[in-house]
C-alpha cells in the first residue's frame, strides 16, 4: 500500500471515530426520542438543546489554548495558568446559570413550559465541559463518539423505562459527565508537547484566543446552516469539512468589520425573537434557537473585539461539541 493510500485510510480513520458515528449515534438518540414523544415533544427538546448552546456559545472563554502552551513547563507556570483558567471559567459558569434561569422564566411567559422544564435538564453537563477546558487530560479526540454513544446508552434506558420528554433530556445532559468518565477511566494521559510558553496568563491572552476561535466557529455554523438543506448528506459534508478543518481555512475571509457582525448579530436576533413569539410552534422553535446560536456567536465576538489581533495564531486550538 503507497503513502498516499495510507494517508487516506488514516483520515477515514479519523473521520469515522470523530466525525462519522458520532452523528450516527447522534441520529439515532433524535430518532429513538421522536418514535418514544413524538416529533413535536422531540422538537421541543432539540429546541431547549440548541438555546443551551447559544448561551454556552456567548459566555465561552477559550482557556485550553494558553493552558497547552504552558501545560510542559515549570509546575509553578503550569499552576499558574489552570488557576487563571479556571477563575475565568468559574465566572463563565456563574453567568450562564443566571442567563438560563432568566431564559427559563422567560419561556414560560411565552408558553413554552416544557422547553422551559428542559432547559435545565440539558444544561446540566455544562460544568463537566467547562471542566474539560481547564483539565487537558480530560481531552480525547473520540471524546464526542463517547459522549453521544453515552447518550444513547441512556437513552435506550429511558426508551426500556417508559420515559417521556424530560428522561431524554436527562440522557442528554448526563453525557458530558458520563463522557468525561470513559476518559479518566481508559484515556487519561498527558498533552503532548508543543511551543511553550513560560510567560504568565493574561485575561487579554484568553481574551484574544476567545474572539479569534469564535470567528472560526461561525464559518462552520453557515457552512452547516447552507448545507442543511440537503438533509443527513449536507451535515455529512459539514462534519467532513470540520474534521479535516476546512471552515478555519475560510475563517480568514470572513468580515473583519465591527459593522458587519453587529448587523449580523441583530438580525439573527430578531429572527430568532420573531420565530419563538410569533409562532411557538416546535419546528418553529428550533429555527429560531439556531438564529439565537449564530446570534450568540457574533455577539461573543462583538464582546473581545477589542482583543482582536491583525493576524490569527495558527496553533489555536478551536473547540466545538456540537452534535446537534
Amino acid at each position: 500500500m503507497g503513502k498516499k493510500a495510507k494517508k487516506v485510510g488514516k483520515k477515514a480513520l479519523y473521520l469515522t471515530g470523530r466525525e462519522y458515528l458520532p452523528m450516527a449515534f447522534t441520529l439515532s438518540f433524535w430518532g429513538l426520542a421522536a418514535l418514544a414523544v413524538g416529533h413535536a415533544d422531540a422538537a421541543r427538546l432539540l429546541a431547549a438543546t440548541v438555546l443551551m448552546r447559544a448561551v454556552y456559545m456567548f459566555n465561552q472563554m477559550n482557556t485550553v489554548t494558553a493552558i497547552r502552551r504552558r501545560w510542559h513547563q515549570a509546575k509553578p507556570v503550569r499552576r499558574q495558568a489552570i488557576r487563571k483558567g479556571a477563575l475565568v471559567q468559574g465566572a463563565v459558569f456563574l453567568s450562564m446559570a443566571v442567563q438560563l434561569a432568566l431564559l427559563s422564566l422567560l419561556l414560560v411567559q411565552i408558553d413554552q413550559r416544557l422547553v422551559a422544564m428542559m432547559l435545565p435538564l440539558v444544561s446540566a453537563g455544562l460544568p463537566a465541559r467547562l471542566y474539560r477546558t481547564v483539565d487537558l487530560r480530560a481531552h480525547h479526540r473520540l471524546f464526542r463518539l463517547y459522549t453521544t454513544g453515552a447518550m444513547l446508552a441512556v437513552a435506550g434506558v429511558v426508551w426500556l423505562k417508559g420515559g417521556g420528554p424530560l428522561g431524554y433530556a436527562i440522557a442528554f445532559g448526563l453525557r458530558e459527565y458520563l463522557g468525561s468518565l470513559i476518559i479518566f477511566l481508559f484515556h487519561r494521559e498527558v498533552p503532548a508537547a508543543q511551543r511553550g510558553s513560560d510567560d504568565p496568563v493574561t485575561f487579554a491572552e484568553l481574551a484574544r484566543n476567545t474572539v479569534v476561535g469564535t470567528r472560526r466557529m461561525i464559518t462552520y455554523r453557515l457552512t452547516k446552516n447552507l448545507l442543511a438543506v440537503f438533509g443527513p448528506f449536507g451535515n455529512f459534508a459539514a462534519r467532513t469539512g470540520r474534521g479535516l478543518k476546512y471552515h478555519s481555512r475560510l475563517e480568514p475571509y470572513m468580515p473583519h468589520k465591527r459593522g458587519g457582525f453587529a448587523l449580523f448579530a441583530a438580525v439573527t436576533a430578531a429572527v430568532a425573537v420573531v420565530l419563538a413569539m410569533r409562532s411557538g410552534k416546535p419546528l418553529a422553535m428550533v429555527a429560531g434557537a439556531g438564529a439565537m446560536q449564530l446570534s450568540a456567536l457574533a455577539l461573543n465576538v462583538l464582546l473581545w473585539w477589542r482583543y482582536l489581533p491583525v493576524r490569527d495564531d495558527p496553533n489555536l486550538l478551536v473547540e466545538d461539541d456540537d452534535d446537534d
